[in-house]
């Protein structure tokens, strides 16, 4: 009797075993199922996940118009989308374009948090404002001042990131990441002015976005020639 006991109580634990493996096996093709729908996204700092393209969509264009709809005195163009942060609805960290609303005002680059709730209302909740001069760019798309000119997209080019790559190797103490290409002007060589990440060299580092403008000589050597940051943010 006992050993019929042991060879039942043998049969549960082993089909116990079994339920658990199908279960973790389970819960394994799901994360991986996760994962390969996250494919082309990474998180970044402050509990943000980039897009796997900066380039803004419609979607990203049409909120940001309804939350400055009746702002006066400054104007906002999204150049580039950095990340989404799901929370009671979507906030959306936005680089864009800025000037006071007047004759011949220089726009300059800033760091926006536009804010949507559940119902689709939005709002800016944070400005982070730079020095860093953006080109301002006729309706035709042709460059007014700066001497910069605007690529189609901010997608990185192959040779804005070769020209970073460049300009960093050897370089200690931070290390930079470029997330969109703003401009490039042609002088006796090239500028590549970009939005990067730099992230200092330290125990518990703290990424901070700047632009970083890389010059590249005919020679094809390459340095950093300017690094704006933002500022604090503004309420």
């Amino acid at each position: 009797m006992k050993r019929i006991t042991a060879i039942i109580l043998i049969g549960l634990m082993a089909a116990a075993s079994l339920a658990a493996c199908g279960q973790q096996a389970s819960t394994q093709a799901t994360e991986a199922a996760i994962a390969t729908e996250a494919s082309g996204e990474e998180a970044i700092s402050g509990g943000y996940t980039a897009p796997a393209s900066p380039v803004v969509t419609d979607e990203v264009k049409t909120l940001l118009s309804k939350a400055t709809e009746g702002q006066d005195g400054v104007g906002y163009t999204p150049v580039a989308l950095l990340g989404t942060q799901v929370v009671a609805g979507t906030n959306y960290l936005i680089l864009c374009k800025t000037a006071p609303v007047t004759a011949d005002a220089q726009s300059t680059y800033a760091l926006v948090t536009v804010y949507e709730d559940l119902n689709g209302n939005a709002q800016i909740t944070e400005v982070q404002q730079s020095t860093a001069e953006a080109p301002v760019t006729a309706e035709d798309g042709s460059t007014l001042s700066g001497g910069y000119t605007e690529p189609e997209t901010p997608v990185v080019t192959d040779e804005s990131k070769s020209a970073m790559s460049k300009a960093t190797e050897g370089l200690d103490g931070a290390s930079y990441e470029a997330k969109a290409l703003l401009g490039t002007q042609v002088v006796a060589g090239t500028n590549y002015k970009l939005l990067c990440t730099v992230t200092p060299v330290t125990e518990n580092p703290v990424s901070e976005y700047a632009v970083v403008t890389v010059y590249e000589d005919l020679n094809g050597s390459a340095e950093i020639s300017e690094t704006v940051k933002f500022s604090a943010a503004q309420n």
